[in-house]
């Protein structure tokens, strides 16, 4: 009966450890997942930012209605040779 006995106390202390352990790595799980989506928006975040300001540099460097071309655009009423 006392080996029955101690045999019961030493599983049940065992099988309270690997719950405490199992505890204990499902709260580490759960941290790195949150840290792991904190790090994802982050970096979307900042591909949004550099995706956005490459678009508003564009845009500040045109003025509407001006052409970026190096060489003036010839207007379409007017003749291109001079006579």
């Amino acid at each position: 009966m006392s080996l029955v006995a101690s045999s019961w106390i030493s599983l049940s202390n065992t099988y309270q450890g690997m719950i405490l352990r199992l505890g204990q790595l499902q709260e580490k799980r759960a941290e790195l997942r949150k840290e792991m989506d904190r790090h994802e928006l982050a970096i979307l975040t900042a591909a949004q930012l550099n995706n956005s300001n490459q678009i508003s540099r564009k845009l500040a460097d045109e003025s509407i209605g001006v052409s970026r071309r190096p060489r003036p655009i010839p207007s379409l009423g007017r003749a291109t040779h001079k006579k």
